[in-house]
């Protein structure tokens, strides 16, 4: 099960091994997984100068939901990115190799490596979560994620990549879609989105039955005004 962070909210943690040489590269997949909700840790940005580091980066590894490492030109020159993989791998976390120059080798070396671009790191993000999204051990949760993030979007930017995220998935519950008809009725920042209101209207249209005529028309209104 995902991380609680709230009653009937949950979070997504997503850990990165990686160089420090390489620390741009993942701070951009950092910033567009985060646009989506993720909760994303890098440790060279996220650990306080006054804590113990090597205590933080394993707690942090250990309650992650997915691993990922990036394995460049660099990876093996970090002294730290091998024992981190080795943890991930001895506490079964769910693997998403990163391969821009290097190829996954020892225990990772079965594993498919994702083939990065560093001039197309949004798209990087966006295979991630593609690839999360089919692994049926997060399918439950990664739509109560979903649905969760978006109610929680705090700006129109983060509303639009949100919504978006809603077309990933089949189908809906009746309950499902009555969580994002409230999330859409009490936060500006998704009604107000331009980038989320055609992706909302047409999945209201799909679900119009859920809603009733009375509700449907009041999101309509609320989503084309």
């Amino acid at each position: 099960m995902l991380n609680e962070i709230g009653i009937g909210i949950k979070s997504f943690r997503i850990f990165f091994s990686y160089s420090t040489v390489d620390k741009l590269i993942v701070g951009e997949i950092k910033k567009h997984l985060e646009l989506l909700g993720f909760e994303v840790f890098l440790a060279h940005e996220d650990i306080e100068p006054c804590i113990d580091w090597q205590e933080e980066i394993k707690k942090n590894l250990l309650r992650c939901d997915v691993f990922i490492p990036l394995y460049s030109k660099n990876f093996r020159d970090s002294k730290w990115t091998d024992q981190e993989t080795g943890i991930a791998i001895a506490s079964e976390k769910f693997i998403i190799p990163l391969h821009m120059d290097l190829a996954p080798y020892g225990f990772m070396g079965k594993t498919q490596g994702l083939k990065i671009d560093e001039k197309l790191l949004a798209l990087t993000a966006n295979e991630i979560v593609k690839i999360i999204k089919s692994k049926s051990k997060f399918k439950d949760d990664m739509k109560n994620f979903t649905i969760n993030a978006l109610a929680r979007s705090s700006s129109f930017d983060e509303a639009k990549f949100r919504a978006r995220q809603l077309s990933g998935f089949d189908t809906f519950s009746e309950e499902e879609v009555l969580r994002v008809y409230s999330a859409v009725l009490s936060t500006n920042q998704i009604s107000g989105s331009f980038g989320a209101r055609s992706v909302l209207i047409h999945f209201f249209e799909k679900y119009k039955a859920f809603l009733g005529e009375e509700d449907f028309n009041i999101v309509w209104q609320v989503l084309t005004t």
